[in-house]
């Protein structure tokens, strides 16, 4: 490229920055206006789109309240609270003018709002255009708009049958939509001379809020059917149809209108945004100023720019090689001086001066690269000694952690081992989930859990103890719900991992650790620890798992002490305590009562001809006689006595603290309800049932504690003497109901 003089470049510079600032000027002044203008059509139409939504989402939500209202039930005929509740739910929800039930000839039941009447009779709804549609339909109605009965506001009616089991409707329930509420709502969120209107499908007015009031039907009304009206009924769902320039009518201005239609089932409703077309577009010449502005601006930064451009190419390079001069005369080594600048004399200059600098440049090089070898040096020493340190810090907390995990794990065995012990002493498996919930926080370094029994008679899993506040759910689970329970051992379950989640454990976050309690091949439970998924330890170690083994162990020994010890001291078909408990119970009440001074009653029973009924009826019916009479026998003592089969059909009941009247009276009470309950067997009843009971009381009719069962025994046998079916008390000659009244 030929180098150019400086008069040359200034010329160019100044037909440079003319040109453009005059096609700046032109492009602004013809397109603002135009586009501001579209800008404005496009935020009125989302306005418009906006309102249009907000009135589907009202039906949406009223026809959700109805149908939730509608399938719940309503509130009784005759509930007095019906209007108070109805009016606080219209209070809370403001969008509706009025909620109500009707019975099915329409009669108003109850509403939020009174409804008048006319002829002192309740207000009825029957007559009101979509009360038999809404009786017959399946989901909720929405009517057409009509005048409210309660205040006469514009509403918009949602209405459903209630229904009973049969699928029958009972009544109707409903909610109206204030369309006045509704506009006047749009419109407070807009400027304030924005009118918001509603049309009925016909182009009738329903409603209007704004500033002025809204145009004349007569006038206004062909021009809207032509204009906008009977295409935003005709438009889909979500299209707002503009109309530009209405014209002034009754002396109001010019004003922009915007119609959308929003449809609901055979109903609908036009929405109409309007603004004076002076307040919408006003703006726009606002705008235009300012946009001229901004063009002066840019030629005014268009010539800053060339003056700009000017110091880049000369004032700039030519400072750079008075630079270069004055370093060489101060004795430094400036670097190579490229090619600065176009201009010829500016770039004669720079090869004169390059040519005096370029030994000295020479060795400032040499001196550069001597450094950097230097500091690369400096530098590999000083990531040597970095690596080391990081190595030594490592090794460091690598030996804190395993000591950490050392003590962990010895602090684990000491409070595994005191569980174990204090399990293995517990009496029943219900203290040893006492103990459990108590200590597992401290075994298991804070992490949640429950623990699962398996409790006799029933199939599922119970909850029986939790600690912290875990999230999984205390429900009962089966054996196929765990994983562990299926395995025989632990199991670890998480989201993120490849092995299997437990059924019990779905939704649940975290990571969970399953143990089984199982004892010679018996499931008895389970336990179930929770973690964090953020936690920023790992999975459980083996040792923590070894631990909760050796405790779920302990309680599966407990489990089965107490599942022997019930075996020795129930009987197996009636569930009652058997003899041997009750003769160990008999010597441990009588030295209480000795001790405390209190009475101790026995009373001793017999089931009246129990041989005959066996014989004749078979020895089921008869097992199934001495289940209902130890039911029975269950249902009338108290919590504290202890009721036992004492053999056969011989049963014995110790009464704590009972006198001898108390004692009567509760056994009487026994033998009335034995007498009055049958039996099913077969296809034949099993009943009545008699019995025979006899009671004696240390020491109020037997002195000598050794003597008190054969008191009792001697005063059923008297009973059975006196024609069987009674209560006798030891030592009197009259049945026990007698003496008791």
């Amino acid at each position: 490229m030929r180098n150019i003089g400086i008069r040359q470049l200034a010329l160019a510079l100044t037909v440079m920055t003319v040109l453009p600032l005059m096609a700046v000027l032109g492009w602004s002044v013809i397109t603002t206006g135009r586009l501001d203008q579209q800008r404005v059509g496009e935020q009125f139409s989302v306005t418009t789109h906006t309102a249009a939504q907000e009135l589907r989402q009202r039906i949406d939500a009223a026809r959700q309240l109805i149908a939730a209202m509608a399938a719940g039930g309503v509130p009784g005929m005759n509930d007095p609270d019906c209007d108070a509740r109805f009016a606080q739910l219209v209070h809370l929800r403001p969008i509706y003018n009025n909620m109500f039930v009707t019975d099915l000839s329409g009669r108003i039941v109850c509403a939020a709002r009174p409804i008048p009447s006319a002829d002192g009779q309740p207000a009825s709804l029957g007559a009101r255009p979509y009360f038999a549609a809404g009786m017959r339909a399946t989901d909720p109605l929405v009517a057409g708009w009509l005048p409210g009965l309660a205040n006469g506001r514009p509403i918009l009616p949602v209405v459903m049958p209630v229904r009973d089991a049969q699928g029958r409707p009972v009544a109707m329930v409903g909610a109206s939509i204030d369309l006045l509420a509704f506009v006047q709502g749009i419109r407070a969120e807009l400027p304030a001379d924005t009118g918001v209107t509603l049309w009925s499908p016909e182009g009738a007015l329903v409603t209007h809020a704004g500033p002025l009031p809204p145009p004349d039907p007569k006038e206004t009304a062909p021009h809207l059917q032509s204009q906008g009206l009977g295409a935003a009924l005709a438009a889909d769902a979500g299209s707002a149809i503009p109309i530009l320039g209405l014209p002034a009518v009754q002396d109001l201005p010019e004003r922009v209108m915007m119609l959308e239609t929003v449809s609901f089932g055979e109903e609908a409703l036009t929405i109409g945004i309007s603004m004076d077309e002076a307040r919408l577009f006003g703006p726009v010449p606002a705008l235009m100023s300012s946009n001229f502005v901004l063009a002066l601006w840019l030629a005014a930064g268009l010539v800053i720019l060339s003056m700009a451009v000017m110091r880049m190419v000369l004032v700039r390079p030519l400072g750079r090689l008075s630079h270069y001069a004055k370093a060489m005369a101060r004795g430094e080594a400036p670097r190579h001086i490229p090619d600065v600048s176009k201009v010829r004399e500016i770039s004669d200059l720079a090869s004169t001066l390059d040519a005096l600098f370029a030994d000295l440049a020479e060795r400032e090089t040499q001196r550069n690269r001597a450094e950097e070898a230097l500091q690369r040096a400096l530098a590999g020493m000083e990531r040597t000694v970095a690596a080391r340190t990081a190595e030594l810090a490592d090794a460091h907390e690598a030996a804190r952690l395993r000591a950490r995990d050392l003590e962990r794990g010895r602090n684990r065995e000491r409070i595994a081992g005191r569980m174990t012990d204090l399990i293995q002493s517990c009496a029943s498996v219900d203290e040893a989930m006492g103990v459990l919930a108590r200590m597992m926080p401290s075994l298991s370094n804070g992490d949640r859990g429950r623990a699962f029994l398996h409790r006799p008679g029933q199939t599922a899993l119970e909850p029986a103890a939790l600690w912290g506040e875990p999230l999984l759910p205390g429900h009962s689970i089966t054996e196929d719900d765990c994983w562990s329970l299926r395995l025989g051992h632990a199991h670890v379950s998480r989201a993120e991992g490849t092995m299997p989640v437990c059924r019990h454990l779905d939704g649940v976050p975290g990571r969970h650790l399953c143990v089984p309690l199982i004892a010679h091949g018996e499931i008895l439970g389970m336990i179930t620890l929770e973690r964090d998924g953020v936690d920023d330890r790992t999975d459980w170690a083996e040792d923590e798992i070894a631990a909760l083994d050796r405790v779920a162990l302990s309680i599966a020994n407990v489990k089965l002490r107490e599942t022997l010890r019930g075996m020795t001291i129930r009987d197996p078909l009636t569930g009652l305590y058997n003899r041997r408990f009750a003769d160990e119970t008999l010597v441990r009440e009588v030295a209480v009562a000795r001790r405390d001074g209190r009475p101790l009653a026995a009373v001793m029973a017999d089931i009246d001809h129990f041989k005959r009924f066996n014989d004749a009826h078979g020895h089921e019916a008869g097992d199934r006689v001495l289940r209902m009479t130890a039911r029975v026998m269950a249902d009338h003592f108290r919590r504290s006595d202890v009721v036992c089969r004492y053999g056969g059909e011989e049963f014995l009941i110790l009464m704590p603290g009972a006198t001898a009247a108390d004692a009567a009276a509760r056994a009487d009470a026994f033998r009335r309800a034995l007498a009055g309950t049958v039996e099913e067997s077969g296809d034949a009843a099993l009943g009545p049932v008699t019995i025979s009971l006899g009671v004696a009381v240390f020491p109020d009719t037997v002195t000598d504690d050794g003597r008190l069962i054969a008191a009792a025994d001697a005063a059923l046998y008297a009973a059975k003497h006196a024609g069987r079916n009674r209560v006798m008390l030891d030592g009197q000659v009259q049945p026990a109901d007698k003496l008791t009244g």
